[in-house]
């Protein structure tokens, strides 16, 4: 054997005695061995750990550095960002200040849909991964497309993991997630309900079906856990009241997509002795804030998203409400800076946990959920208002067609009498601070939107708030 084949033999022993094994090896099972991109989003959290603790203002700091970068970037390679972030981009690495941030026009639903594909990097970079697109659910009447990349889907699956981390989730444990269901043939093979770890079975339920079907379903499927819209939570709970049978292995319940009002905590602890973890997300952003593991209050995820919450051009303070306005950190494919996302958030004080991460008491709602009088103030309404007892009322959804009138849709089991209307109107009278015209429809079920959320309040009236009080 030459001299130069013992080298290239002695270098090929090095490197099959240095190489990583592939994920899932062969005989081996434990302890676990995940692939290249699982691991990177569990590595993460070992910075998150870190992160998470900082004060804010260094958490700022480091926002700030992030979004110069998407700025420069959006700048030299998005038409739509060329001429509103010339100023932005012309600074020197590191110089960008909150004030000159705040300088950047808003961006809206109405800018992103308008703009189309000049909203898209010509050249994303090539190191984050593959680009797909990401379509909003349309909740507000205003669907958007955007794109996301490998970077951003990483990211997404790293702060939902942090979730489960922050609250103990046993992931050997069974979960029933009720939501829109999966198109006809692209159900998954073996669901899970988190990424990048192997968990116990995941039940998919379809949202679109009877309060009532979906109760006995989850009742004989009995989970750990469950996943639902708040509103269909409320439904789940009351109809189990009706037939006696709770799922008696739920632990918790996590909420997502609706407005979580502290009734619905309430009940669910009063009733089946669970509590409930809320979220709150975007389909264009991820995850934006999680429920603290020792409070009721969401905190940001700084990490991955910059939250505004502003009434006009004024900074919210702890106790306010206020628009919520996004930038995304991660995302070079479509940038969103600005991001009026068409939400109202009351602002939290710092959490008694610790943490840094910024904080929302809740999220109130969004645009079309404001209640507008005939002298032009506007307030968020209830969303639990008694009028359930005074007659078989299955479900009840208010919507506000002018400023005067309001429609009250009722699945009822019979038609209310003319005493029991005249009560119902005065509930929501006190309930809603004025006597507005009730037109009652009568129908056997309220269908929910499309994508499986269900509003009990909404209004048709164009007119748009600039501000939202507390």
């Amino acid at each position: 054997m030459t001299r130069k084949q013992k080298r290239k033999q002695k270098q090929k022993r090095k490197q099959t005695a240095t190489s990583a094994p592939t994920a899932h090896a062969p005989l081996f099972n434990w302890p676990v061995i995940q692939p290249s991109q699982d691991s990177h989003a569990l590595a993460l959290q070992y910075q998150f750990d870190r992160s998470q603790w900082w004060q804010e203002k260094d958490l700022l700091a480091h926002q700030l550095r992030r979004i110069q970068n998407v700025i420069d970037h959006a700048a030299a390679t998005v038409p739509f960002y060329r001429d509103r972030l010339a100023a932005a981009a012309r600074l020197k690495a590191g110089a960008l200040t909150l004030e000159a941030f705040r300088a950047i026009p808003f961006l809206t639903r109405a800018d992103i849909q308008d703009a189309g594909a000049a909203l898209a990097s010509r050249t994303p970079p090539k190191g984050h991964g593959a680009v797909f697109p990401v379509r909003s659910s349309g909740s507000t009447g205003r669907p958007v497309k955007v794109q996301g990349t490998g970077l951003t889907s990483l990211l997404s699956n790293a702060f939902t993991m942090r979730g489960h981390i922050w609250h103990k989730r046993n992931f050997d444990a069974k979960n029933v997630d009720i939501r829109t269901a999966f198109p006809a043939g692209q159900e998954p093979a073996h669901a899970k309900w988190a990424p990048v770890v192997a968990t116990g079975p995941s039940i998919r339920f379809d949202i679109a079906r009877p309060i009532s079907e979906l109760c006995d379903d989850l009742v004989q499927a009995d989970p750990a856990y469950l996943q639902t819209h708040p509103n269909t939570l409320a439904g789940l709970i009351e109809r189990s009241i009706e037939i006696g049978a709770a799922p008696e292995s739920l632990r918790e319940v996590r909420t997502f997509g609706e407005t979580l009002e502290p009734a619905i905590r309430a009940m669910a602890r009063e009733h089946w002795n669970v509590p409930v973890v809320d979220s709150y997300s975007a389909m264009e952003l991820g995850i934006i804030a999680h429920q603290c593991p020792e409070t009721t209050s969401l905190h940001i995820q700084s990490e991955g998203v910059l939250v505004e919450v502003l009434d006009g051009d004024r900074v919210c303070r702890p106790g306010e409400v206020g628009r919520v306005v996004l930038t995304a950190l991660h995302n070079f494919a479509t940038p969103l800076i600005r991001y009026d996302i068409g939400d109202y958030a009351k602002v939290g004080a710092a959490c008694s946990c610790g943490r840094g991460l910024p904080v929302l008491d809740r999220v109130v709602g969004r645009e079309r959920t404001l209640l507008v009088y005939p002298n032009g103030d506007r307030q968020f309404p209830e969303a639990r208002y008694g009028i359930e007892r005074i007659a078989p009322i299955r479900q009840f959804q208010l919507t506000q067609k002018t400023v005067e009138r309001i429609e009250v849709k009722l699945a009822v089991s019979r038609p209310l009498r003319g005493d029991e209307e005249a009560e119902v109107r005065a509930v929501l009278t006190d309930r809603l601070r004025y006597a507005f015209d009730y037109e009652f429809v009568y129908v056997d079920e309220i269908t929910r939107a499309a994508n499986g959320k269900f509003f009990e309040f909404q209004s048709e009236v164009s007119t748009l708030p600039t501000r939202a009080d507390n």
